[in-house]
């Protein structure tokens, strides 16, 4: 495609997208909404936690090279030289190079020129799958909102000189939060589409960081290596840490795990008889499941046991409410009686007041799917954290439905063999969409796959071709529509969510031939699942996926 046809294609994208609102509001594109927990910190003065260690990268171990950009898709080479961290903040230093046909913009790795997310480098985020939290660049905490560490030209600078050259190396520094002393691997979960760097080692004892002026040249030659600046940290200073929330769902109830607490959502249809508050005969089986969970899991330094009892919108509000309190009570009662008094309960009714599911259907008419999942029971509970200097690291679980703590996963220079594909049509395109077998990486599956563009008319992700779907949780996903299916357990595990956010890439635009690499990560299967099921709503199945 030539240069005029395609800028004109992605003009025309991006007044879609801005005239449907801002990215943030658009499932189809990457949400540029400022992360979740964000922290006005005192000013950071990084100091010397001892000299700087070693690296820890063995060098051109941990390389990707993929598309960045959501228009004007370009190739570039990325790698990790080391990941450095002390008492104060974390370094990410990379080197980054174009190794597409043209020069590239500078903002494909940031969100530069939008509202709080003139950030040059702010796609890349670190991710620790043991301790389930993800990290975002440090940002001045101001209306701009700027990254420090390494800077390009950006819509804040006077003039735009700094794109990436072809063949030149850019030395790359980013900041983020410290990480725990604890940590000593991390996976970079890029907001771009190349695969997650995962297994990358954390050297302790990061020097200070160094203020770097921009090299003074404007035309770098191949091969050369050429500075950008390199701003310290200073200052009022935005930090963001973010729990994440996973949702597994099985016929019988739904667990939610938000950061430290957990929910475990159980369908009333299966404790009680219709219209009754006394516990039915099948009921013990499922609490009895939902007792071993509460015991091993639940803190009890950490009170309450909360027990919710819900409703669908049948019936008057009172009688309702009524019930859903003597159903939670009944609750409470069994779990007491089975857990003792080393914990303290708590039973509440929440009537039909707080509905997970539509009542009615679009066009008015009943939704009996969406009652059976609004008429629950939810008990919810602190999890027990472990203890600085221990691990998290365990050996294979009982449980049927959730996979046991585990290690980092090493880090993958290949995807693997294609052990599936799926078809999607849509207007004058037809996307590929390649599986690669999936693993685990901590507490936590990869879903890896490529997008690749068959037709000859140049794509453009608006709205994105797998955003959406029909659950609520997981809708603002970029692959909302997908979640993966146990057959064995009939246990369905949807992406992996931070806040608004999901932990996963999006699909760019793509002209005939592109791949794009992709991955969305979802909670663990069982430690005795080997192989899992695909299923794209409104596309079709992918059935026995390797899990490694």
């Amino acid at each position: 495609m030539d240069a005029c046809r395609r800028t004109t294609v992605l003009l025309l994208a991006a007044a879609v997208l801005c005239a449907c609102g801002t990215p943030s509001q658009n499932a189809g594109s990457r949400s540029t909404s400022t992360p979740p927990q964000q922290t006005a910190s005192p000013p950071v003065s990084p100091s010397a936690a001892g000299s700087p260690s070693a690296n820890a990268v063995p060098a051109g171990t941990f390389v990707r090279e993929g598309l960045v950009g959501l228009y004007g898709s370009n190739s570039f080479k990325v790698e990790v030289k080391a990941l450095e961290s002390n008492r104060d903040l974390t370094v990410l230093k990379m080197e980054i190079t174009a190794t597409g046909e043209r020069d590239s913009s500078s903002g494909d790795f940031g969100y530069d020129g939008l509202p709080s997310q003139s950030v040059s480098f702010g796609k890349f985020r670190l991710f620790d799958p043991v301790g389930r939290k993800v990290y975002f660049t440090l940002r001045e905490n101001d209306a701009e909102g700027r990254a420090f560490g390494t800077r390009h030209g950006t819509a804040t600078t006077e003039n735009y000189p700094d794109d990436f050259r072809v063949g030149v190396r850019y030395p790359v520094e980013v900041y983020f939060p410290p990480l725990p002393a604890e940590v000593r691997q991390v996976s970079i979960v890029p907001d771009m589409a190349l695969a997650p760097f995962t297994g990358v080692p954390v050297t302790g004892g990061a020097a200070p960081p160094v203020a770097r002026q921009r090299d003074n040249t404007d035309t770098p030659a191949p091969g050369s290596t050429f500075q950008w600046p390199v701003v310290p940290p200073s200052g009022k200073i935005w930090s963001g840490v973010s729990d994440v929330n996973e949702l597994v769902e099985t016929p019988q109830k739904t667990t939610e795990q938000q950061g430290t607490q957990e929910t475990i959502g159980l369908r009333t249809d299966v404790l009680f008889r219709f219209d009754k508050a006394d516990l039915s005969d099948k009921a013990a089986t499922v609490l009895d499941e939902v007792v071993e969970e509460t015991r091993v899991r639940a803190d009890p330094a950490k009170p309450p046991i909360l027990i919710e009892g819900h409703t669908d919108s049948k019936g008057e509000p009172a009688y309702n409410q009524d019930l859903s309190v003597k159903r939670a009570e009944a609750v409470r009662r069994y779990l007491a009686g089975k857990l003792g008094d080393a914990y303290v309960y708590k039973a509440t009714g929440k009537g039909e007041s707080e509905p997970i599911a539509d009542n009615t259907k679009k066009d008015g008419s009943d939704n009996p799917e969406g009652r059976a999942r609004n008429r629950r029971v939810e008990i919810s509970y602190q999890i027990k954290q472990d203890l600085p200097g221990t691990t998290t690291t365990t050996g294979p679980s009982a449980d049927k439905v959730r996979g046991s703590g585990r290690g980092p996963a090493p880090f993958r220079a290949d995807a693997g063999p294609v052990v599936g594909s799926l078809s999607v049509k849509r207007f004058n395109n037809r996307l590929r969409v390649d599986v690669h077998p999936f693993y685990r990486d901590g507490a936590y599956l990869v879903a890896a796959f490529d997008v690749v563009l068959e037709s000859s008319e140049m794509f453009v992700p608006v709205p994105g071709p797998f955003s959406g779907g029909s659950h609520a949780f997981s809708s603002g996903s970029d692959y909302g529509t997908f979640s993966l299916l146990d057959p064995a357990t009939q246990a369905r595990y949807l992406p992996l969510k931070m806040s608004t956010e999901f932990v996963e890439n999006s699909v760019l635009t793509l002209e005939k031939g592109e791949v794009n690499r992709s991955y969305v990560y979802f909670p663990a299967p069982a430690d005795s699942a080997r192989t899992i099921t695909l299923e794209a709503e409104g596309v079709g199945t992918v059935p026995d996926i390797p899990i490694s």
